[in-house]
């Protein structure tokens, strides 16, 4: 029985010494996204969100990867009805540069999944709906300062269930470096 609690124990140190003093090491990308959406089929929609779409945060995992959760999240509320849009996606970012600053300057290709929906109600009635979306991106990060890039995208996106459609969307951002 010891043994297997030493075992562990060994295991569960050599997992987090080495995959998460990387990570730390290696910083975090904190950004924000303005955005436009472009609807495509019948029942369609253009949505344009300035100055700030969506919050994001880049986790890097290898010299060429990172994971990339993104968060968007609009509340309309008047005469007593409230609406509210959300988008979370989860990204993976394949950074195509050989460059040695690949993860703030250069090319890159994104495949990601997530959740849309929203909901709309008043005193008397509510409705709501969620959407699952997959999509893939190519975009561009353009140094600025030493910490500082700014990153543009084109992106197609999916939404499956119970409204299903396609879109356009074309991000505009800034990226800020933590190392």
């Amino acid at each position: 029985m010891k043994i297997w609690i030493a075992i562990a124990v060994a295991s569960a140190l050599s997992i987090e010494a080495t995959p998460a003093h990387a990570q730390i090491a290696r910083g975090v990308e904190l950004g924000i996204d303005a955005g436009v959406a472009i609807g495509l089929g019948d029942n369609s929609q253009t949505e344009i969100d300035i100055p700030a779409q969506s919050f994001r945060a880049g986790f890097v995992m290898t010299d060429r990867i990172s994971i990339e959760p993104k968060l968007g999240l609009r509340i309309v509320t008047g005469d007593g009805d409230t609406f509210s849009f959300y988008r979370a996606e989860v990204g993976a970012l394949y950074h195509l540069s050989a460059r040695a600053d690949r993860m703030r300057a250069g090319v890159y290709v994104r495949p990601f999944a997530g959740l849309t929906g929203f909901s709309a109600g008043d005193d008397d009635n509510d409705v709501s709906d969620t959407n699952g979306l997959l999509g893939i991106g190519v975009g561009l990060k353009v140094p600025l300062l030493s910490r500082l890039s700014s990153r543009f995208e084109a992106n197609f996106a999916g939404n499956f269930g119970d409204n299903s459609d396609s879109q356009i969307g074309l991000l505009a951002g800034l990226s800020f470096f933590t190392r």
